[in-house]
């Protein structure tokens, strides 16, 4: 009966906003507003939602982005986090630069934190999740299967992992990720940071690539925050990339209302 009620929460909840859907560019910002995830599932019969906007421009030119997008995350069980995103981006190839947009794939991911912090042991959560193409997007399935760790210490907190992502089709390849980051708690609710991550190469014409982002999560009142985030390639040349969303976050609390934790 629960799970029933969890799953009705969640079709709900991508039904009213769906419209407003985009997540990912060249490379999805799994861990808002990094590259690099965290293994910290949404809070049991809690929502994340967060919506913004992303962009890169290669060394070549060419540039991909979003002007709108949406990621709903629910806690459907302790421990456990259903995510769901539908994409709408943009592209601008050079010579011409001319935009084309397309709605990209729906993407699916179920996180599952298997072993919690201590003081001796960091938390673990593995976080599969499938990609699946829409009807005229150009995209094709893309299956996921990381690992992600943290651990904190006082102000500070570490987290990372890496993972194998399944990328069929002719001239792609499978490719791996791996990311790690450290964030500094400056006042409740509000952190700043920096990662580096590497991506192997995706298809027979890709190098891989490198990249560094410096990022910071602003809570704005009690259920609000703000996230912003620009990096550059370390591996090709000059590469830039920017991420701003908001994210609201609301949940059943002990008195009956809501409540916002960052």
């Amino acid at each position: 009966m629960h799970a029933r009620i969890a799953l009705f929460r969640l079709v709900a909840g991508v039904t009213a906003i769906s419209f407003f859907f985009r997540l990912g560019t060249t490379l999805a910002y799994a861990g808002p507003p990094f590259a690099t995830d965290d293994p910290e599932p949404t809070d049991y019969r809690h929502w994340e939602i967060y919506t913004g906007s992303t962009y890169t421009r290669e060394d070549g030119g060419d540039v991909d982005g979003s002007f709108a997008f949406a990621e709903l995350n629910y806690g459907a069980l302790p421990n456990v986090q259903v995510s769901v995103s539908l994409p709408l981006s943009f592209t601008e190839a050079a010579p011409t630069n001319l935009p084309r947009y397309r709605i990209g794939g729906i993407d699916f991911g179920i996180k599952v934190r298997f072993v919690e912090e201590s003081a001796s042991r960091p938390q673990i959560s593995l976080y599969p999740s499938i990609e699946t193409p829409t009807a005229g997007s150009g995209n094709r399935t893309v299956t996921s299967l990381p690992i992600w760790l943290q651990k904190s210490s006082g102000p500070w907190t570490a987290f990372g992992g890496a993972g194998l992502y399944l990328n069929p089709g002719p001239q792609h390849r499978d490719y791996t990720f791996a990311g790690g980051a450290l964030e500094r708690a400056i006042s409740p609710g509000t952190t700043v940071g920096a990662e580096l991550f590497r991506q192997s190469a995706a298809s027979l014409r890709d190098r891989g690539s490198a990249g560094t982002n410096v990022g910071a999560i602003m809570q704005v009142g009690a259920y609000h925050a703000v996230l912003l985030s620009i990096g550059r390639g370390l591996s090709n040349g000059d590469s830039f990339s920017s991420y701003a969303s908001y994210e609201f976050e609301l949940g059943p609390s002990d008195r009956g209302g809501t409540s916002f934790e960052k």
